[in-house]
């Protein structure tokens, strides 16, 4: 799939659930059946995003071939989130942060990339499959301890 700003906006649409959506079943926020959710802290508060978990996975090796084509990008080579904007042919997709965020968005829910500040910046890097963890959480008394985690492709399953 090439990286255009409709295949990212494709993709996007049909992985958010929408206010409406979310309106009309009665989503409490501290109890989202099969979604994800996601604070984004924005200059007038925090906004929330819920994704559909299912149609996450079904669109997760997309969501990798669309990072693909950005230049440089690794964990060893992070790059900023503009440069999400810039394709390995040298052009830019997308210069709307917006829609760059997007992308980014898809990335992180997905457990494909990942940000982290470094010398006063905020730096983007991709995660492969060995870098991925899983942590095993036990909640007790409403209270959640991680137990173990698990790095790679190792499942969250119990046997």
């Amino acid at each position: 799939m090439k990286l255009t700003k409709e295949n990212v906006n494709k993709i996007f649409k049909d992985c958010i659930i929408s206010f409406n959506e979310w309106k009309k079943n009665g989503f409490p926020i501290e109890n989202v059946p099969d979604g994800i959710r996601l604070l984004i802290p924005l200059p007038n508060g925090v906004d929330t995003l819920l994704f559909h978990h299912d149609k996450l996975e079904e669109h997760k090796q997309e969501i990798g071939e669309l990072l693909d084509q950005v230049p440089t990008l690794s964990f060893k080579t992070p790059v900023s989130l503009m440069m999400l904007g810039r394709t390995i042919d040298k052009v830019d997709w997308s210069t709307d942060p917006y829609e760059i965020q997007q992308l980014y968005l898809l990335g992180a829910v997905t457990d494909q990339l990942v940000s982290f500040s470094f010398n006063g910046m905020i730096l983007i890097g991709r995660i492969t499959e060995q870098q991925r963890t899983v942590d095993l959480v036990k909640v007790s008394s409403g209270k959640a301890k991680v137990i173990e985690r698990r790095f790679g492709t190792n499942s969250c399953e119990e046997k």
